[in-house]
């Protein structure tokens, strides 16, 4: 079986053509360098160079392995190259979760890591948080922005806090409750979209006691918001989502159960180097938060 160490030695004397030369370059001894040839030549089935007192030359069959040699040679080189600069997280690729609920703080992260970073691929995937837990268990993708509490023994980073938004029409009476205003249409995403989101705000109501009169879902928070904006419906959203614009008014429930932790999550075990860069990127953000 042919080793790289030999072709490496064949291709640095064919360029050199000078045992002496050749073998300070690999740092070998001149001995040790033509075993190495000599080990290439019975694989090859013939001599290799042509030596003589006053030159070495390479014979017809050197000459036409040397070209394919020398590719081979250079592609381990960059492999070696890459495998090294992969390894302190200057290459690769980081594959990336985030909710429909999560995307304040994880777009400032993501722009700062690929300015750092700008050799790695980063690759975006949009899915919820029961979807980026069993993706990173499949090995699919690396970190994720996820509600929390995350499962026993995953690292997480708290990012930021959530609560349920109420977005009302301005057609609304202003001094209009919660309890009042479960007698009107509901919109808001749909659980497909965003299970935790949509069983948290059923849970919610259901411990105050208040039954939804009517209850429309959409694809995406903006549909919801819009439909208020109509006075369709009023909505709720995420407190990350904003306030809502024009057309509506938003009303903080001021109520802890209403409330909830985002964080960055990845799997159990020691992180890689990309995920650990990422993983301070993200810390250095949230300190940076009012």
């Amino acid at each position: 079986m042919i080793e790289l160490r030999d072709l490496r030695a064949f291709v640095t004397l064919g360029e050199t053509l000078h045992f002496r030369r050749a073998a300070e370059r690999l740092h070998l001894t001149q001995s040790a360098l033509s075993k190495q040839i000599q080990r290439l030549e019975e694989d090859f089935g013939g001599p290799l160079f042509e030596r003589s007192p006053s030159a070495t030359r390479l014979t017809r069959l050197g000459r036409a392995l040397l070209p394919e040699a020398t590719t081979l040679v250079e592609g381990a080189n960059r492999l070696s190259r890459r495998a090294k600069a992969a390894a302190q997280g200057l290459v690769g690729s980081l594959r990336i979760g985030f909710g429909v609920t999560t995307k304040t703080i994880a777009p400032l992260a993501i722009s700062r890591f690929r300015q750092l970073r700008p050799d790695v691929q980063i690759s975006l995937h949009e899915m919820s948080t029961r979807h980026q837990y069993q993706a990173m268990i499949d090995g699919t993708l690396d970190v994720g922005f996820c509600r929390l509490p995350a499962p026993a023994g995953w690292p997480t980073l708290t990012a930021q806090q959530d609560s349920l938004l109420a977005l009302i029409p301005e057609s609304y009476p202003a001094d209009i409750t919660p309890e009042a205003l479960v007698q009107y249409p509901l919109v808001t995403i749909d659980r497909t979209r965003a299970p935790a989101f949509y069983d948290h705000l059923i849970n919610f109501f259901a411990q105050r006691g208040l039954d939804i009169a009517s209850l429309q879902t959409v694809n995406a928070f903006t549909s919801a918001q819009a439909l208020a904006a109509a006075g369709v419906g009023w909505a709720i959203v995420p407190g990350s989502f904003g306030p809502g614009g024009e057309g509506v008014r938003a009303i903080d429930f001021a109520d802890e159960r209403a409330r909830w932790q985002v964080g960055l999550v990845r799997p159990p075990g020691e992180a890689d180097a990309l995920v650990s860069l990422f993983w301070e990127m993200v810390a250095d953000v949230v300190a940076e938060k009012p």
